[in-house]
């Protein structure tokens, strides 16, 4: 294994550890941004305001973007096989 090739096999798995992040966290990000001014508005500062829509909008990211997130982790790890044998031989 050259060492060009392991730093692209690791920059390919962590753009799609990246990617696939990105898809759950960023409108869980927006979210939080939006209850943060409602409640900097209304003087109403509750915990489980910030964190239950939080927790709510990331489980339904997960299943509505469940299918695409197995689909790429499937994708990769079907590059990677293919790789695995330029590795070792």
């Amino acid at each position: 294994m050259t060492p060009e090739f392991a730093v692209e096999l690791i920059a390919a798995a962590v753009y799609t550890i990246m990617k696939m992040l990105a898809v759950l966290i960023i409108p869980g990000l927006l979210l939080g941004i939006v209850v943060a001014v409602v409640q900097a508005a209304t003087s109403v500062q509750e915990q489980t305001l910030t964190f239950l829509p939080r927790m709510i909008l990331t489980l339904m990211m997960v299943v509505f973007s469940g299918h695409w997130l197995i689909e790429t982790l499937v994708e990769w790890f079907a590059n990677l096989s293919e790789m695995i044998p330029g590795v070792f031989g």
